[in-house]
């Protein structure tokens, strides 16, 4: 998975076409696939900030 999550960074125009549907990524699932999309269309990473007093 790690190495597909790779890929797709550096392939960002692969990224595009498999949302829009028009590329699938071999071996991997619909479900995993849907999560993929998920991290890096829909889902915004808010990093958690602890202050010491």
């Amino acid at each position: 998975m790690q190495d597909i999550i790779q890929f797709l960074i550096n392939n960002a125009d692969v990224l595009e076409k498999v949302k829009a549907g028009t590329a699938s990524l071999v071996g991997v699932t619909g479900e995993e696939v849907k999560a993929i999309l998920e991290v890096f269309f829909d889902r915004q990473i808010t990093p958690k900030v602890y202050y010491w007093e």
